[in-house]
């Protein structure tokens, strides 16, 4: 039986006091989520954004963009012109 995957393509905006969070590492081993980095700016005195594809399972892709959140992690899509649309 094959595991349908998904891919989606994020921004990451993170507050000032969550930059130092390993969040990329919990969403590939409690999530199992493939990111790709495509580009990102991370500074400990303001925060930062990563914009980044998430693939794997669309029940785990779920849970981990809940889980960001949860973090105050802004999670927002971003679509092939570069625009980004809120997650619900």
């Amino acid at each position: 039986m094959t595991t349908e995957h998904k891919t989606i393509r994020v921004r990451l905006s993170y507050p000032i006091d969550r930059v130092k969070e390993p969040v990329l590492y919990h969403l590939i081993l409690d999530f199992g989520l493939i990111p790709n980095i495509h580009r990102a700016n991370i500074d400990v005195h303001t925060g930062g954004f990563i914009v980044l594809d998430l693939s794997g399972e669309p029940d785990k892709l779920d849970k981990g963009v809940q889980w960001m959140q949860s973090l105050g992690v802004t999670v927002k899509t971003v679509v092939s012109d570069g625009v980004e649309e809120g997650l619900d």
